[in-house]
């Protein structure tokens, strides 16, 4: 039993989820503007000449990169999803 359940065990509150499994990915357009890269086998990535790690659960997949106001400074985005800000500027060539 487990206290964060009222003393009942995981299996007493699982429940069949209602939504439908996709046995594929559907695929996706990023915007024409972006930078699309895929990330290479450890996570990384080469944008602008300028190696960039992201998270090795990106290898594989299609990334894109898009401009901020500052120059030099890139969202990168993996779908509708925003993973992290890359400063180029602060990266070693």
């Amino acid at each position: 039993p487990h206290d964060a359940l009222g003393g009942a065990v995981p299996l007493d509150r699982y429940r069949v989820s209602q939504r439908q499994h996709r046995e594929t990915v559907e695929p996706f357009d990023y915007a024409k503007d972006d930078l699309i890269r895929r990330v290479q086998q450890h996570g990384f990535v080469s944008i602008l000449g300028h190696n960039v790690r992201l998270c090795r659960a990106f290898a594989g997949k299609s990334v894109a990169f898009r401009p901020t106001a500052a120059d030099g400074v890139f969202d990168a985005w993996f779908r509708h999803q925003k993973i992290e800000t890359i400063d180029l500027n602060a990266i070693d060539r």
